[in-house]
């Protein structure tokens, strides 16, 4: 029966099995080549992989402080965007709570107060704005940063004499936990300035400089004391969302539940210039993909070029036995395919690996002054990881169409003469 009449992959599946597992394919002029090539592919795949789980570790990692410190969303007078101004304070009633609480993606709400102060030790000082928290305050997610200490704990109708500053203000400050603090809050003139006394009860280090700057953590029920708020008054509502949540969608949702005076504000627009910072890594990660997967289709296409050049005569036997050049193509495209396959698993192992170890081990260490984070952090997205190896995979071997074409030139007649 002529090869073309056979099953279109099965002669070329076996014939490619041949090539690639026989005892002679070591000893071919293409055998340490094609080794070559193999561990050119499982580099480009290891810093493939490595920019996207360190480059999306990044963005997660520095998102999650952000979210930890303020929540996904927060609801607040029309005033500022910013939240380094004193905040108005908003009425927390059951229907504005209700209208919150209620929504599919909110798993979460507290309250929250802000207000100016400067911080005066025994020789320093240092200016702040101060956050009041509330009895249903998540301390679990501000407790990885603590440093020393603890985050005071909040009791409804009592006020808590402590302070939770950051280790930027305690160095300035020359302060440590159990001190005691003064806090001067400024007033309109000719006022003279407020001064409370608190005890630090802890020390936290966010890395993110815009917070470790400016904020120290109080009891709420100080902030409402200073502003003349009554008990059922606060600065903002801090929302909290289900994890894959869009703050941005979900805070134009919010906006529409709550009163016309209120604005639901996500974190990208409060801290903008760092979120336009982190879609730079995006582009960044496209960019080494795309430079990686040209690198491997290169070296590949001049894979697939030795080993047709070396198997001339084998594919003039076969032109003479009927083949065509779609089934003989077929068998060059599938040996490439495993070429490309064995790089891409020991990428993967390799860089895995090494992400594993960084995550466990935090091997590498970054500056937390310029980077946010401390060591390099890992997030293993499975979509982004089979995207990738799917992706580079579909795209190489698309690309090796073009060399294979070569195939259709080589005339059997004067291959099996020359022979």
């Amino acid at each position: 029966m002529p090869l073309q009449k056979r099953n279109s992959w099965k002669v070329p599946l076996f014939v490619a099995g041949r090539l690639s597992f026989s005892s002679s394919s070591g000893r071919s002029f293409s055998g340490p080549v094609i080794k070559l090539i193999t561990a050119s592919v499982a580099v480009s795949c290891i810093v493939m992989l490595i920019a996207v789980i360190t480059g999306t570790g990044l963005q997660h990692e520095i998102k999650n402080k952000i979210y930890a410190f303020r929540g996904h969303v927060q609801i607040k007078k029309y005033v500022d965007e910013s939240d380094l101004q004193e905040s108005e304070s908003i009425l927390l009633d059951h229907t504005l709570l209700t209208a919150v609480s209620s929504h599919p993606a909110v798993v979460h709400v507290q309250s929250s107060g802000y207000r100016t102060a400067i911080l005066k030790s025994p020789e320093f000082f240092d200016g702040c704005v101060l956050k009041g928290i509330d009895e249903n305050y998540q301390s679990s997610a501000f407790a990885p940063y603590l440093k020393e200490g603890k985050m005071f704990k909040k009791v409804k109708g009592i006020q808590n004499d402590s302070i939770v500053l950051s280790a930027h203000h305690a160095r300035v400050l020359r302060m440590d936990v159990g001190d005691r603090l003064a806090l001067y809050f400024i007033r309109e003139s000719p006022k003279p300035p407020l001064l409370r006394y608190l005890y630090i009860s802890g020390i936290y280090e966010s890395g993110v400089e815009d917070v470790d700057k400016q904020f120290a953590w109080v009891d709420l029920d100080l902030i409402r004391d200073i502003n003349q708020w009554k008990p059922t008054e606060a600065g903002a509502l801090e929302v909290f969302l289900k994890p894959g949540s869009d703050p941005g969608k979900i805070s134009e949702e919010l906006s529409l539940r709550i009163p016309y005076d209120l604005q639901a504000i996500p974190a990208q627009r409060a801290f903008r210039q760092l979120f336009q910072w982190m879609d730079l890594f995006d582009i960044n990660i496209l960019i080494i993909i795309i430079v990686m997967v040209v690198v491997s289709a290169i070296n590949l296409s001049s894979a697939l070029m030795i080993l047709i050049v070396e198997r001339t005569r084998m594919i003039g036997l076969f032109k003479a036995l009927g083949a065509t050049n779609l089934l003989i193509s077929r068998i060059f495209l599938l040996k490439a395919a495993l070429i490309l396959s064995r790089g891409l698993l020991a990428g993967n192992l390799l860089a895995l690996g090494y992400a594993w170890l960084q995550r466990t081990y935090r091997l590498v260490k970054l500056d937390q002054s310029a980077y946010f984070v401390d060591s390099v952090p890992v997030y293993f997205d499975s979509a982004w990881i089979i995207a990738v190896n799917v992706g580079a995979l579909v795209i190489c071997v698309l690309i090796l169409l073009l060399p294979a074409r070569y195939i259709s030139t080589i005339p059997p007649a004067r291959v099996l003469k020359f022979e």
